[in-house]
């Protein structure tokens, strides 16, 4: 029985470190696609800044679309639950 429960104990160590692993992972990956994303808001902004007003539609609709894009990642992801690691480390 103590051979069983060592066992156990062993397998939950190992899943647990894994997962944690797993969760330093998909921490990289976010902040990675926020780093793209922030990149990416830049360019728009300059380029809406010597835009016309169609040009500024334009924007406005590729923004909502990248802003749908990151909330369907981020809950994928369960970056949506406010376990306060989820934030990003660019406040602009």
């Amino acid at each position: 029985m103590a051979r069983i429960q060592e066992a156990f104990q062993q397998a939950q160590t190992k899943a647990a470190a894994r997962a944690r692993e797993f969760e330093q992972e998909a921490r990289k990956v976010l902040e990675t696609l926020g780093d793209r994303a922030q990149a990416e808001l830049k360019v728009l902004r300059a380029f809406a800044q010597k835009g016309s007003r169609e040009q500024m539609a334009a924007l406005g609709v590729e923004l909502e679309k990248l802003g749908k894009k990151l909330q369907e990642i981020a809950a994928r992801n369960g970056a949506s639950k406010s376990d306060g690691h989820a934030t990003s480390k660019h406040p602009n």
